[in-house]
């Protein structure tokens, strides 16, 4: 197996509808969420919000069956092109009939919207048993480490979710909701901003 070379980054402002254009989908794979994901998604997940369709890709090695989704023309492109089944949709309804899937997933999207309501009750419409859905988390402490929650801001977030009001709107949409902190910093943007020991 042979090991792909680092990829770098882009610097400044990011507008995530542009960021990513020339970036190794799988490089922006997070495997703790591949493995969160993969621990409680049914067998049909929808990859709602895609982006280069790198966590498609990772649950369909793993056996999923991985339907993705997008708002951007190029980063479906980049989906297909890695083998994910990839269609760009409006943004509005989502092109599938009611439990039409077991799982949709939202990795990194809700925050991006000006009504996250909307998209999370279209997701629950299509999801036959379940929505899983991550979020930076604005809660969150870094302690000594020479960061802040807004170095990891994208110029088009919208939201800006605690514990408690992720929680509120999940509350809106779904009878039963879970809301659990996990990574106190994101791995990936560790390893680009702070100091290797």
């Amino acid at each position: 197996m042979t090991e792909r070379p680092a990829t770098r980054m882009p610097r400044g402002v990011r507008d995530t509808r542009t960021w990513y254009r020339d970036v190794d989908p799988m490089s922006q794979v997070d495997p703790a969420l591949v493995d969160f994901v993969a621990e409680r998604a049914g067998h049909r997940v929808l990859d709602l919000g895609c982006g280069l369709g790198g966590y498609s890709r990772a649950l369909g090695e793993r056996g999923h069956d991985c339907y993705a989704l997008d708002v951007v023309d190029d980063y479906v492109e980049t989906a297909r092109a890695i083998g994910v089944r990839a269609d760009r949709y409006d943004g509005e309804r989502l092109p599938l009939d009611d439990r039409a899937v077991d799982t949709v997933i939202l990795i990194e999207v809700l925050e991006h919207l000006a009504d996250p309501g909307s998209l999370l009750r279209e997701a629950a419409r299509v999801a036959g048993d379940s929505v899983l859905v991550t979020t930076p988390n604005c809660t969150q402490s870094f302690g000594s480490a020479p960061i802040e929650f807004s170095h990891m801001l994208d110029s088009d977030h919208r939201q800006f979710f605690t514990l408690t009001s992720l929680r509120e709107l999940l509350a809106t949409t779904f009878e039963r909701c879970e809301v659990l902190q996990s990574h106190p910093v994101d791995g990936m943007i560790a390893d680009l901003v702070l100091p290797r020991p």
